[in-house]
């Protein structure tokens, strides 16, 4: 895929998976349509924290 001319980019990586050496470390949030090489992420310990604040507030509320 040429990232170069693709106006679509951000919505073709968002949500795609960040490894390193193997391991998930992350997922990309949104790319800069202007620079795909530019963009954010978030950590995949930051997503698990939330998920887990989530189910907890869930359960209270139950």
């Amino acid at each position: 895929m040429c990232l170069k001319c693709c106006s679509y980019i951000d919505t073709l990586v968002s949500g795609s998976p960040i490894l390193q050496n193997g391991k998930l470390i992350g997922a990309v949030t949104h790319v800069i349509v202007d620079g795909p090489q530019k963009g954010y992420a978030i950590f995949a310990e930051n997503m698990l924290e939330t998920a887990q604040g989530a189910a907890e507030q869930i359960k209270e509320a139950s």
